[in-house]
């Protein structure tokens, strides 16, 4: 962890939110987006609010979040933490490194609320550290209490995000009965996704296989945390994975039905509460799946600009969302990613892109290569010949250089061809990928082309027909 560097500032983040953006732009997109900076070189910096960003000067305008007056004050440059949205440590949101606190931590304030007092927390029954532990008894995590409590960002107790996520679970979804067990990362918890594989490999050994790509878990059921009122060596699932209509209605059924009663067995996916009290939704039930949201495809461009050249990647416009689709690792793992904090952002892999473009457009993005590896062997194959590849991405920018928005007016073949040359294997794999997107995306209908912008942001969002029931609390 650490401030952001002069050196950070000449280049584009790697990860993160605004991954592919420039450092001094990032200051303008959290401003825009109303996200918190950190002072200092950890993050547990002091939380501020930017107003303003020099990027001559390199002057961040700010206000301490805390401060009721939001009286401005400046920093420079180097005295920002390099938080997750630069593509750094966690952002201001919790990162990868938080989350193993956060989620475990609040399966310790679930079970306080549940089976220690019984009610909602309010402002005289704030648990402490020896109640948590108390509650420790009906939580199962993979993190000890003394280190939530250590290691966690303190601004999630201070600003009682665990409470106000508690007490809208209480509130919200009665238990068959007491005591209700919390998991994080416990055997139970696997046990429950144990069912997810058993499913998912019979799924797979189908010749028509339902779920698309590789159908990670989280996209099954994103659950951070279970809560379930069965015994922690049972394994309520495991009977049900003949197929994913049955796996899920048992999930469904056990979840209350989607009456949010008489629960057993529920998947809860957490979000950091910043409002005054958390809101509750369920993903996967009946009603929510008939009244789904539909997505329109709408335009795309080479990078932000149009210019082919700029970046390696290209953007796709979807219902106003922007998602990018690039390699994200270099010379590999080319995905596609939903831009913003849409509540349907998410990433969803080249494997699982392409069993799409197979599903609506009969298009395979791959060339026909199979298997875990097939972007690899794809690229084997198409950069062993540097001047064929040099030929075929000058063959994709001709024919759909017309088609991007913004438009930019075309590069003679000479000029492109010196050009190319000087490029290294990042931007030719992702860009001959992205070009085989777009060959195969157009070969369809504008309705054909909904409709993966419709798959697509589902699966993103865990949504997909194959998921399962699920609340998320944020």
């Amino acid at each position: 962890m650490a401030s952001l560097s002069l050196s950070d500032m000449g280049k584009v983040s790697g990860g993160g939110a605004y991954a592919g953006t420039k450092r001094p732009d990032i200051f303008d997109k959290k401003i825009k987006d109303g996200k918190s900076f950190r002072l200092g070189e950890t993050k547990n910096g002091k939380e501020i609010i930017g107003l303003d960003y020099d990027k001559k000067t390199e002057l961040l305008t700010y206000y301490i979040k805390t401060d009721p007056s939001k009286n401005p004050l400046t920093a420079k440059r180097s005295q920002i933490f390099k938080d997750g949205d630069f593509g750094g440590g966690s952002g201001s949101g919790g990162g990868s490194d938080d989350t193993k606190y956060t989620e475990s931590l609040q399966c310790y304030y679930c079970s306080y609320a549940f089976n220690i007092i019984k009610k909602k927390i309010n402002g005289s029954d704030k648990p402490t550290d020896a109640q948590l532990k108390a509650a420790g008894a009906y939580a199962h995590t993979d993190v000890t209490l003394a280190d939530c409590l250590a290691k966690g960002p303190p601004n999630w107790i201070e600003t009682e995000v665990y409470i106000k996520t508690a007490n809208k679970l209480f509130d919200e979804m009665t238990f068959d009965k007491l005591p209700v067990h919390f998991h994080r990362g416990s055997a139970f918890m696997k046990g429950v996704y144990a069912a997810y594989k058993d499913c998912k490999a019979k799924d797979q050994a189908n010749e028509n296989t339902q779920a698309p790509g590789s159908f990670s878990d989280d996209k099954w059921n994103p659950g951070d945390i279970w809560a379930s009122t069965f015994s922690t060596t049972s394994t309520p699932l495991a009977a049900y994975t003949d197929s994913w209509g049955t796996l899920n209605s048992k999930v469904l059924e056990l979840g209350g039905g989607s009456t949010k009663r008489n629960v057993k067995l529920l998947g809860i996916s957490l979000k950091k509460v910043t409002t005054p009290n958390a809101r509750l939704l369920e993903y996967s039930t009946p009603t929510q799946k008939a009244q789904r949201e539909t997505y329109q495809w709408q335009s795309w461009s080479w990078g932000k600009t149009g210019k082919f050249f700029d970046s390696q990647d290209i953007y796709v416009m979807v219902s106003g969302k922007e998602v990018q689709f690039r390699t994200f690792s270099r010379d590999t793992s080319w995905q596609g990613e939903v831009k913003g904090t849409s509540a349907a952002g998410g990433k969803i892999g080249g494997g699982n892109v392409n069993f799409y473009t197979k599903k609506i457009f009969s298009k395979d993005i791959y060339n026909g290569k199979t298997g875990r590896n097939a972007e690899n062997q794809f690229l084997t194959e198409a950069t062993a010949d540097q001047n064929k590849l040099d030929e075929a991405l000058y063959a994709g920018y001709i024919k759909h250089n017309k088609n991007s928005s913004p438009k930019v007016p075309e590069i003679p073949k000479n000029e492109f061809m010196e050009i190319v040359k000087t490029k290294d294997s990042s931007f030719k794999n992702s860009k001959i990928i992205c070009i085989n997107f777009l060959d195969a995306v157009y070969t369809g209908t504008s309705t054909s082309r909904n409709q993966f912008a419709t798959d697509l942001f589902r699966y993103a969002s865990s949504d997909t027909d194959q998921s399962s029931y699920f609340v998320k609390l944020y």
